[in-house]
């Protein structure tokens, strides 16, 4: 995102602008670290559909063994999801944050696409 743009209407906008003039977009000025911050308190959905992948796709390589546990492996699932970007982040060594973002995004996405063809193949052998 441009940061001299209206995220919703691309208007361009002064600095320190609070408002979009042209559609009344509110913009919000936080600093980085709070943007930061906000994202790695969010929930990861790849930890939740795909433990194992998304702990090797985000660099946790102890938690993929930890998953492979049966018994043990259900929290780490859960630990997976509630936790896994701000481990993710503090363990896994990344250049950047736009990085660390790209992956987490990818394998979200896969772990959308690994629930979704599970719900499809349940559903065939359900129906069938």
């Amino acid at each position: 995102m441009d940061s001299k743009s209206c995220p919703d209407c691309l208007t361009k906008l002064r600095e320190a602008q609070r408002a979009c003039k042209a559609c009344g977009y509110t913009i919000e000025l936080v600093p980085k670290e709070e943007v930061m911050e906000r994202y790695l308190r969010r929930p990861s959905p790849g930890g939740l559909f795909w433990t194992q992948g998304y702990a090797l796709g985000t660099r946790q390589y102890m938690w993929f063994v930890v998953s492979l546990i049966p018994v043990v492996g259900f929290a780490a699932l859960g630990a997976m999801f509630i936790f896994g970007r701000r481990w993710s982040w503090h363990v896994g060594g990344w250049s950047n944050f736009d990085e660390f973002k790209k992956r987490q995004r990818l394998v979200d996405t896969l772990a959308y696409v690994w629930f979704g063809g599970l719900v499809l193949v349940w559903a065939y052998l359900r129906w069938r």
